[in-house]
């Protein structure tokens, strides 16, 4: 909060106390006014009463200030002279313009995270109100997942809690233990990074000088929903959750505490619709989530605060479709998939010192963790691994049209913690203009320990021919129990066979991270405001840079080190009710931990292929015998035993990239805009935005093949003799070498609570593009033009959506009854189609698949699904009960017209059934659907 006092003349006052009391928990902030007559006082969010007092003037009083997470309130204050001791009270919201910052951003304030309808009540799927957000999906990330590309960071009260182990979502957090959050979709300030694309920052709530809390219950039943437009029929679902919260005061006007628990049950069936009947089954289970934390504020006195909190949640998800819960698919076999259960930790202590009325400094320590636990659904007593004890898993097994591909990772333990230091330190000074700096440093030591159990189940590849549906039915009667399966049928379909052995599986490491910044607002004149910053983002061992792996990958690679990320913007204030805005920055993302994983098990883990020799048995028996161990496997590799008769091909996955293609991912975005407030309580803001992001990591199937100059073609990877690296097989690597270009026009449309209503719409006209990089044939990009399903291909995206339109409002009456909704509008998004058969001999999961048996090449993400339309109404009668009682019964309908939405599609050209909308359990996607609900709050 900051400003500057005046007298009637205009001219600066120094010596103003100022005095801002945080209206919820009577905290009392101070500063006094310096020679410019500015005052800043570094204060919480909230509603705040401002008083400004200097001898010989009125004294002016200020309400109905309300500070939102991740504003700076510029609030201006006249006094007059007075010969007698009087007060001015002024009475009025903050203005709705920015002037302080050239961030594009929304904030989702508290009545919009308490009264809109929001159908499972996961408080992100709020996010798609924001300006910018590129989702159509509800819940998780507000930006598609592209394939590992970091464009998002999460943080919650100034600590990143954002994992980064790339699997299973994020963390999750009560709706009623959050506060408000701020979405900035371009250009955020130096003091806040490791994304290159957007940022959310949240803030938990906190107790207050009364006693309070709530008691609440939500309800889902599939018998008061519309049938399922997939399948057209019930999809046995129901959900009951309830949630609390208790808060107040331990010393008044000094310390508070705020306790939240939240309890989730959502038994389920799920079912599975293919062309072969025989897979078309159903399955029941029950999800439970257990959320829960509290947190305690301490003001010692009006220079120093103190804030702690704990926070823990534990996800049990009994069938797991992914991150984004897409379902089962009609080319997925029902053993695809797998339970996981998933939990959270968080601790975090913070302290704040005013150090004067210009300096103030800003400690944190934070731990985080973020777990998996992940297992198969069908038991297997003979399985690879039994040794180890494993003994549920099934094979993934490659077929045209139809695919059995759980995780090559399960069953598996992923855990990842992270030690947070931070200090943030803020300055404010006069030199040509008013500054307001903040330097920063930050170090993050992430430690992880994973158990991937990678292939150690095997993978057949029966993709020689099509198997007829009745051959391919018969062969797995029970999805469940592996022993009944004849898998010796697979045989004559079968190229070869891969499996992954070794003595544990295990593969801990450590990735640390250090940051530096400095950010300085620059108030040159009244009117302009300069956002002048630089960050500077180093993660040490990133690439898994000591790991060897000759002749791919060399030890004591260098990090990359040359990431600062200069940032400049300027907010120029044409009237009292003008803003113009924009500017230019670069930012860098992060690397997630599956490259240092998945590289460092290469060498604790043996994956070996071995080709169909002929036998009638071969894709049950493969080694016509038993499977090697981890040290046999080793001894019996082709590149370690001189290439003896008999040997062992050796593979490896997903490598990190040598130094010439180990950069981090970044972007460059641009900005330029306008802000307008067109009355007290409405504004409309309108901008253009670039996000030009390189280095964005490109997964690439197998970089052991040559390729012809003539025909820009690959040689089959079962010539052994064209490989580069004979010796081996399918060698899998990720190089940080793809591009991207978006595009967006940006309008959004503010009116705040007044009148009984309130309301926002934000309009999106975008496009997506990028491309993949030439590929890698051994160590080294091939320099020549290649065919476009095999390297460098410049088209629209996948999810490259062209228009999005979201409404919101709020309707309260005087008599306690509430209409709130929400209206969205998507158009098409883009997907990528493939054939589903390795015909250009790829290996590993056969590239893109996009070459046609007839020769020619499906155009990369030329399939676009249809508009999404979506209305949602929630109704809500409050009863008063006493004077400090109330109860609030609620009825939301989600997909009110039920609207025929699909998120889905079969996109296997050899699928009986490509085009076909498919199933996509996502709530955005869902039939008409009500949900019921209760809340008591004190």
């Amino acid at each position: 909060m900051t400003g500057t006092i005046t007298d009637a003349t205009g001219g600066v006052l120094p010596g103003v106390t100022v005095t801002a009391i945080h209206e919820a928990t009577g905290n009392t902030f101070v500063s006094v006014t310096d020679g410019s007559g500015v005052y800043r006082i570094p204060a919480r969010v909230g509603s705040y009463r401002v008083t400004a007092e200097l001898s010989g003037f009125n004294t002016v009083n200020r309400s109905g200030l309300t500070l939102l997470v991740g504003q700076t309130a510029n609030l201006d204050i006249q006094l007059t002279v007075s010969t007698l001791q009087e007060s001015v009270t002024v009475t009025g919201a903050a203005p709705l313009l920015d002037v302080a910052t050239s961030s594009v951003s929304g904030n989702i304030d508290a009545r919009q995270m308490q009264d809109l309808p929001i159908q499972g009540r996961d408080w992100t799927s709020l996010a798609l109100l924001a300006p910018g957000n590129r989702t159509t999906a509800m819940g998780g990330t507000p930006v598609q997942d592209r394939a590992d590309v970091r464009e998002y960071q999460l943080n919650l009260d100034g600590q990143q809690v954002t994992q980064t182990m790339g699997i299973d979502g994020q963390p999750l957090y009560s709706r009623d233990s959050i506060a408000e959050f701020q979405f900035i979709s371009n250009r955020f300030d130096a003091t806040q990074g490791r994304s290159s694309g957007v940022l959310v920052n949240a803030v938990t709530k906190s107790g207050t000088n009364a006693f309070s809390g709530l008691f609440s219950g939500t309800f889902r039943n599939s018998s008061w929903n519309a049938d399922d437009h997939v399948l057209n029929r019930e999809i046995p679902f129901s959900n009951q959750q309830v949630s609390t919260t208790f808060g107040g005061p331990i010393v008044r006007d000094k310390m508070h505490f705020f306790a939240n628990f939240e309890y989730d049950r959502s038994p389920s069936t799920t079912i599975w619709d293919t062309p072969f009947p025989a897979f078309n089954i159903s399955r029941d289970g029950t999800r439970e989530k257990k959320l829960g934390g509290g947190r305690v504020d301490y003001q010692l006195s009006a220079s120093t605060r103190l804030m702690g909190k704990v926070h823990r949640a534990n996800d049990f998800i009994p069938m797991d479709f992914g991150a984004n819960a897409t379902g089962p698919s009609a080319t997925q076999h029902p053993a695809t998939f797998t339970s996981v259960d998933r939990t959270s930790n968080e601790y975090l202590g913070q302290l704040t010192q005013v150090v004067n009325n210009r300096t103030v400094n800003e400690v944190k320590v934070g731990f985080s963790e973020w777990s998996v636990d992940q297992m198969g659904l069908s038991s297997w007593s003979n399985h690879p691994q039994k040794r180890l004890g494993i003994t549920q898993g099934v094979p993934r097994i490659r077929m045209v049209g139809m695919t059995i591909l759980p995780t090559s990772n399960a069953p598996r333990v992923r855990d990842q913690n992270m030690l947070m230091l931070r200090d943030d330190f803020s300055v404010s000074y006069e030199a040509r203009g008013r500054h307001d700096m903040r330097a920063g440093g930050e170090y993050l030591r992430m430690h992880e320990y994973t158990r991937n159990c990678r292939f150690c189940s095997g993978e057949i590849d029966a993709r020689n021919g099509t198997i007829p549906a009745a051959v391919m039915q018969s062969i797995f009667p029970d999805p469940w129990n592996v022993d009944t399966w004849n898998l010796a049928a697979l045989s004559p379909y079968t190229r070869s066979y891969l499996i992954g052995v070794s003595d544990t599986f295990e593969t801990p490491f450590d990735m640390p991270r250090v940051a530096a910044w400095v950010q300085d607002d620059w108030r040159v004149s009244s009117n302009l405001t300069l956002n002048i910053g630089v960050r500077y983002d180093v993660t040490i061992d990133a690439w898994a840079n000591d790991v060897a792996l000759p002749p791919f990958l060399q030890g004591g690679r260098p990090d990359d080190r040359n990431n600062i990320q200069p940032r400049l913007g300027l907010a120029y204030q044409l009237n009292d009710r003008t803003v113009l805005r924009g500017g230019v920055g670069r930012y860098y993302g992060d690397v997630l931990s599956n490259m240092y994983m998945w590289t460092l098990g290469n060498t604790s883990i043996a994956t070996t292929r071995i080709t169909n020799d002929g036998r009638a048995d071969f894709a049950s028996n493969p080694f016509n015998g038993a499977i090697p161990s981890f040290q046999q496997a080793f001894a019996g590799f082709c590149s370690e035993n001189g290439n003896r008769p008999g040997c062992l091909i050796r593979e490896l996955q997903e490598l990190a990239p040598p130094p010439d293609y180990a950069e981090m991912q970044n972007s460059w975005q641009t900005s330029v805009g306008i802000q307008r407030q067109l009355a007290a309580d409405m504004a409309v803001e309108a901008d253009y935005v670039y996000n030009g992001s390189r280095n964005e990591k490109v997964l690439m199937d197998n970089i052991n093949l040559s390729y012809n100059q003539t025909t820009g073609v690959n040689a089959p990877s079962s010539q052994t003799a064209a490989r580069p690296f004979p010796l081996f097989g399918v060698v899998s690597m990720t190089p940080y070498t793809g591009w991207s270009d978006y595009h967006g026009l940006q309008l959004s449309f503010t009116k705040r609570m007044a009148s009984n209503w309130q309301g926002s719409a934000t309009y999106t006209l975008g496009r997506l593009k990028n491309s993949l990089s030439n590929p890698i044939s051994g160590t080294t990009m091939v320099s020549f033009p290649v065919a476009p399903d095999l390297g460098e291909d410049y088209t629209l995206a996948e999810t490259d959506q062209r228009h999005r339109l979201v409404f919101n409002g709020i309707f309260q009456t005087n008599i306690g009854f509430q209409l709130s909704g929400v209206y969205f509008y998507g158009s098409g998004e883009r997907m990528a189609p493939l054939y589903g058969g390795d015909l250009r001999g790829i290996g590993g999961d056969g590239g893109s698949q996009r070459l046609r048996p007839n020769g020619t090449i499906i155009p990369r993400n030329s399939f676009v699904g249809d508009p999404i339309h979506r209305v949602d109404v929630r109704l809500q009668q409050r009863i008063p009960v006493g004077s400090r009682v109330r109860i609030d019964g609620t009825v939301e309908v989600f997909n009110l017209f039920d609207r025929a939405n699909f998120g889905s599609y079969v996109i296997d050209e050899a699928s009986s059934a490509y085009g076909n909308p498919d199933q996509n359990l996502n709530i955005a996607y869902g039939p008409r659907a009500l949900q019921l609900g209760f809340r008591v709050t004190f």
